[in-house]
């Protein structure tokens, strides 16, 4: 929300809002681009002359603001159905959509296009390096934009991703998620399967080879398919040439690349972004040459040095996400004391993916510190299946399977445990949720002072 009301406003739209809270870097963000927030809710925050409201996703049918811009007649809209109305009824969109990776792919097929002359609009759920603005939004012939299955706003429960009628679409793979909505991974599959039944016939779909749940939209398609991927049943194979400390170098369609990133999974990203560029009559050469300059996206892999230990932020949840970030930190650093610091997410409970799989991924390193979980709350009178996620049961079985475990409770402080288990020369990874800015803090002063 902030980043499309950012965009409208340096387009010369006059944008005001209002939120529970608003927190770094967006605050600045918005401060700079002269759009004043408003806080909290309420119906005194409304402007005479608005002649329309956006609203957020999290945004409750009871939200006082609401319900005094539906009393006054107001026109809302959901933000994608305003990216829809406004902007994506009158462009080619290539949409990126998938559990995991996919903001990364999105900047870097936004990257290829803006470097290579399209000069696309975007619409990033992140701050890439390369691109001014998590979104521009001019009307551009050529819409580059992040895509999710999670509901569009209080009063319309489809996919937000069903409002961006995809000339192009990419999917990064199909993962367990959002408990509140999907009840497992079939449930995910059908809102893909529908999403992929609605592509043009002139479209492209582009899917990781090695994930079984995408490659089963294959047959959904009305248009050309690629997958791409490792493996020799790819239709276009990504051949890895070197992975070394600094950069990936790898081939796909015959061209070599060489990006400075680290990991397979963003070698599968860089390709499969490169891939779908080639659609809009970016050739695979073209694509090579821009990647080589993508400088990534803010708060995944941001590294500096504290202490005398390296320390790495990002925000990945899901446990193929920890599983794709811990691969590319062992390329970066080889050999070195490997320590995690998470806050999970325990949505979902006992019984959903978190619970289920991130003990074998946190027992790979050489030491992980549990803080409390976090969560979105099931809704009013349910409980999540099973019972609610347990720290204490996945401190248990991270330890059963060999790893080395610190668990805090709520009054501990991580700067009494981690100076210890992260001595001078280690790599500290940091797993936190974005408003968890007091915990990050600590971690990173706990660090400087040991």
């Amino acid at each position: 929300m902030g980043s499309i009301a950012a965009a409208l406003a340096r387009e010369g739209w006059v944008v005001t809002g209002s939120d529970e809270g608003v927190y770094a870097p967006m605050d600045a963000v918005l401060a700079e681009e002269g759009v004043h927030v408003r806080l909290p809710y309420g119906g005194e925050n409304i402007p005479e002359d608005v002649e329309l409201a956006i609203i957020g996703k999290r945004v409750r049918e009871d939200n006082w603001e609401l319900r005094a811009l539906l009393d006054r007649g107001i026109p809302v809209a959901s933000f994608p159905s305003f990216l829809r109305e406004w902007f994506l009824c009158c462009s080619r969109n290539a949409v990126v959509a998938g559990g995991v990776g996919k903001t990364t792919v999105t900047a870097m097929l936004a990257w290829i296009l803006e470097a290579s002359g399209r000069e696309p609009d975007w619409f990033v759920g992140g701050k890439a390096r390369n691109l001014p603005g998590e979104a521009r939004l001019r009307g551009a012939a050529i819409t580059v934009i992040e895509g999710d299955e999670y509901a569009t706003c209080f009063d319309d429960v489809r996919p937000k991703f069903d409002h961006y009628h995809p000339e192009a679409l990419l999917i990064t793979n199909l993962v367990e998620d959002h408990p509140d909505l999907y009840s497992g991974p079939e449930a995910v599959r059908v809102v893909f399967r529908d999403l992929v039944g609605r592509l043009p016939k002139d479209g492209l779909l582009v899917l990781p080879d090695d994930d079984a749940g995408a490659m089963a939209l294959r047959e959904a398609a009305p248009c050309a398919v690629v997958s791409s991927g490792f493996t020799v049943d790819a239709d276009e194979r990504i051949e890895v040439l070197g992975l070394r400390e600094s950069e990936s170098e790898f081939t796909v369609g015959g061209t070599r690349f060489v990006v400075p990133m680290t990991g397979r999974m963003n070698v599968k990203n860089a390709a499969m972004a490169a891939l779908t560029a080639r659609h809009f009559d970016v050739s695979l050469t073209e694509a090579a040459e821009v990647l080589s300059t993508f400088r990534g996206v803010e708060n995944r892999q941001d590294i500096r040095e504290v202490g005398g230990r390296t320390l790495v932020k990002d925000k990945a949840t899901h446990p193929l996400a920890v599983t794709g970030l811990f691969e590319a930190i062992r390329q970066r650093y080889p050999g070195r004391r490997l320590v995690s610091v998470i806050q999970p997410r325990g949505t979902g409970g006992r019984e959903w993916v978190y619970q289920r799989e991130l003990p074998v991924v946190l027992s790979s390193v050489d030491a992980v510190v549990i803080v409390p979980s976090y969560e979105h709350q099931p809704a009013a009178g349910q409980t999540w299946p099973g019972g609610a996620f347990s720290v204490e049961q996945l401190a248990q079985e991270v330890a059963g399977a060999g790893g080395t475990v610190c668990l805090l409770g709520s009054d501990d402080s991580v700067g009494d445990v981690l100076p210890e288990v992260a001595p001078p020369g280690s790599v500290v990874v940091t797993t936190l949720p974005e408003q968890a800015l007091a915990l990050a803090a600590e971690i990173e002063s706990s660090l400087l002072v040991a």
